[in-house]
């Protein structure tokens, strides 16, 4: 027996250690006896006893195939051998005299077809078969045999069964030098070891190269990447959006809250009298400047909310509070029609006097009081309505002040919102991107360290593939002395 390479013996040991025990059993093994087997309903315990009730049968049993030195495999003549059936006989067709009986054959008809089927399978699956032959048997038939009472019939059944046939065929194999038997083991052991290591080695090899190995590291990956693409132009469109709506909701608070005060202004306009007019500006200033500060609180809270929301940590820059002008109204001036209302008044006055005094003109006496009266009526006349006509003047005067005023107000508060408003986004955008640098940084940092993996795993996977390439050479060199190279897995048909 050929030892086994040191390089070998160190590639199986470190894949497949119950190689090792395997073939230091094999080289000390002494084959001896005979070990049957078969498929299932294939009749072996009735070619058993056939076997041990022939005449002058003294056949030894072996245990199992690695004692035995000669195996029978009993498979039914109804169909050949399936991929299990197969697999379990492999190791005792590569190392051990090996009997295929094919049982029932006086049922069967096709059993030749059969065996032709099963000696194609093992051709094609087990070509390192050491010594397999075929034997067609039926149990029946030996058993009718062994009952027949006529000694001619008794002999043809024997033959016709193949039970005899066997019998010697088992007999001259145990003949077999035993220096013989224990090499075939010996290297059927070396062979099967060396098939283990190496389907140990390429299942190594495909767990490393497994997709499955790297998914995680490969999908941090891409996750940090668009972390990092993406956060910055995400932030700053939001902030974009954010603003835009403050704009608007800003504008839209100031038009709402002026025109607001324009119609509270004319409603206490209307209802003012002479001496609260006078004094009316400056309550109505009042109230224009608490809806510029209403309008203001209401900006810093907008403002304040875009920066909670997009956890910017950025206060807005420093600003003044939105303020109004706070114009006083100018000294209303007389004009042309003040004049004339005097004059239509005084003459309506004394019209209306005439008017009234004219029952007493008829009166002689009377007729000297109708003139003071007539101018004193005309006076009162012409003086209530220049009084009137003053009050009404003067509020027109306050409200074209208090338009004017409400004009001008809406466009300061623009202007300062949107000032202040364009500051802000100013602020906020530096914010943003010192935000979306820190996230890079960090998405960065992250993305190092992944690549780093990866790369140790790219490293890893390939020193593996180099130490399996390594071994599987070592194997497909050392099994050459051993009978050829070594069996890869098969897959013959499920029966």
């Amino acid at each position: 027996m050929i030892d086994l390479p040191n390089d070998m013996d160190s590639v199986v040991k470190r894949w497949f250690p119950p190689g090792v025990d395997s073939i230091a059993s094999a080289r000390e093994a002494d084959p001896v006896g005979v070990f049957i087997a078969g498929t299932s309903g294939s009749g072996v315990s009735s070619i058993e006893a056939e076997l041990d009730l022939l005449p002058g049968s003294r056949l030894e049993r072996a245990p199992d195939v690695a004692s035995a030195a000669v195996v029978l495999f009993v498979l039914d003549a109804s169909a050949p051998l399936g991929r299990r059936a197969l697999t379990d006989l492999a190791s005792a067709l590569e190392s051990t005299t090996t009997g295929l009986l094919v049982n029932k054959i006086d049922v069967h008809r096709d059993w030749r077809d059969v065996q032709r089927a099963v000696a194609a399978s093992i051709a094609e699956y087990v070509p390192r078969a050491v010594d397999a032959s075929f034997w067609p048997t039926s149990a029946t038939l030996a058993e009718r045999a062994r009952i027949a009472v006529d000694p001619r019939m008794r002999s043809t059944l024997y033959e016709e069964s193949g039970i005899v046939d066997v019998h010697g065929f088992v007999e001259s194999a145990l003949t077999q030098h035993r220096d013989v038997l224990r090499e075939r083991k010996y290297n059927a052991a070396v062979r099967d070891a060396a098939a283990g290591a190496r389907q140990e080695i390429l299942a190594k090899a495909r767990a490393v190269t497994s997709v499955s190995n790297t998914a995680g590291l490969r999908a941090e990956r891409a996750r940090l990447v668009d972390v990092r693409d993406r956060t910055r132009a995400e932030r700053s469109a939001a902030l974009r959006s954010r603003m835009q709506l403050a704009r608007s909701e800003t504008i839209h608070d100031i038009n709402d809250a002026t025109r607001g005060y324009a119609v509270s202004a004319r409603g206490a306009i209307e209802s003012a009298g002479r001496a609260g007019l006078r004094h009316l500006h400056v309550e109505l200033a009042d109230q224009l400047a608490l809806v510029a500060s209403s309008v203001d609180s209401r900006l810093i809270e907008r403002l304040r909310a875009v920066d909670i929301e997009l956890a910017l940590s950025a206060e807005p820059p420093p600003s003044g509070a939105l303020i109004v002008d706070r114009a006083e109204p100018t000294v209303r001036s007389r004009g042309v029609e003040d004049k004339m209302m005097i004059l239509v008044g005084a003459s309506a006055g004394v019209g209306l006097g005439r008017i009234v005094m004219s029952p007493l003109s008829v009166v002689p006496a009377l007729d000297i009081a109708v003139i003071p009266v007539s101018l004193v009526l005309g006076a009162v006349s012409a003086w209530w309505l220049v009084r009137s006509r003053t009050l009404v003047a003067d509020r027109a005067h306050l409200r074209t002040w208090v338009a004017d005023v409400s004009a001008s107000a809406r466009s300061g508060l623009e202007q300062g919102a949107l000032a202040r408003i364009l500051a802000t986004e100013t602020a906020f955008s530096a914010a943003t991107h010192e935000t979306s640098r820190s996230v890079a940084l960090s998405a960065d940092t992250e993305l190092e360290r992944v690549e780093s993996e990866l790369r140790a795993a790219a490293e890893r996977r390939a020193a593996v593939l180099a130490g399996c390439d390594r071994d599987l050479a070592t194997l497909d060199r050392g099994i050459e002395r051993f009978g050829g190279p070594i069996r890869s897995a098969y897959q013959p048909s499920e029966r």
